[in-house]
């Protein structure tokens, strides 16, 4: 088994995330276990059997090649070859196909029978027979960051990672100042004291992430989603608030200074200290001091 790159260079990693046979934090994992063993990427990923070697092989050694075959065999041979679908399977597939009244495409039957996920059907569809843009699949910046980030790289200054999955990954102390976070998924992520300033994470989903002490100072989160997360002495000092959801969020000892909660979902309930100041902007049927949260008279309008 060998970890070649495919034709167009990219890494082994970041195909099969693409191809949605392996998660990203399961990649992150690898990588982190890559720095401390011998091993290549795809050996890591079948020791813990997240993935078959007949899987790796093909993508290694022939993936490339069929690629560029100008004649394409039907995508059931591709799915089998791959170790995705076994022979009875594909059989199975296509007594289904016969015995209905319209024709139906074995892809579909196949992620209808729970045999495959709809993103490897279409990783397969886009690379083989152009059915889709390639490029609308990518994940290349996610990738790159977390191999970078394993590496010991910590500060990614204004990277746009629009729409990114990055859900379950560990990225505390990371420095993403300025970067395009719209849309990105950062669910049951680890982003502990890590510095957003001025990040656009409007739309993202932060649902039970773990965000304590992160610096959100003058970000953009409108309508994000941070339901569950842990915020303890997060810093949302003049941070764009409007719409997010906040609903059983832990915010102790939370700097909402200066910022806008507009619309905010808030809890219900303190047991602890959260603090804003007479520039915080909130909705007329919120009371900060009847919720007992502190009042800072130390700061000033940026």
């Amino acid at each position: 088994m060998k970890d070649s790159q495919p034709y167009d260079k990219k890494p082994l990693g970041q195909i099969l995330i693409e191809a949605g046979l392996i998660s990203i934090s399961q990649i992150e994992l690898a990588l982190q276990e890559q720095k401390e063993k011998n091993l290549r990427i795809g050996e890591i990923l079948v020791s813990h059997n997240w993935i078959s070697l007949e899987t790796i092989d093909f993508f290694c050694d022939r993936w490339s090649d069929l690629i560029q075959e100008k004649q394409k065999r039907p995508i059931a041979y591709y799915f089998q070859e791959a170790g995705l679908l076994t022979r009875d399977q594909c059989e199975a597939i296509i007594r289904l196909q016969k015995l209905k009244q319209k024709k139906v495409r074995f892809h579909r039957l196949a992620t209808e029978q729970g045999y495959l996920k709809q993103t490897t059907v279409d990783f397969f569809l886009a690379y083989l027979f152009k059915v889709y843009d390639p490029n609308a699949i990518s994940i290349a910046k996610p990738y790159e960051l977390l191999r970078d980030y394993c590496k010991g790289n910590k500060d990614f200054p204004k990277i746009d990672l629009a729409k990114a999955p990055l859900m379950g990954v560990s990225l505390k102390g990371i420095s993403l100042n300025g970067s395009n976070l719209r849309k990105a998924d950062f669910s049951k992520a680890n982003l502990s004291n890590s510095s957003l300033v001025q990040v656009n994470l409007s739309l993202a989903n932060l649902s039970n992430a773990v965000l304590n002490e992160a610096n959100f100072t003058r970000a953009f989160l409108t309508r994000a989603n941070l339901r569950e997360a842990h915020l303890e002495g997060a810093n949302f000092q003049n941070a764009i608030l409007h719409e997010v959801n906040f609903q059983s969020a832990y915010l102790a000892q939370a700097n909402f200074a200066g910022a806008d909660l507009t619309r905010a979902k808030l809890p219900l309930d303190y047991s602890y200290a959260v603090y804003y100041d007479q520039y915080t902007i909130y909705d007329d049927d919120f009371d900060p001091q009847m919720m007992e949260w502190k009042k800072s008279t130390n700061s000033q309008p940026t």
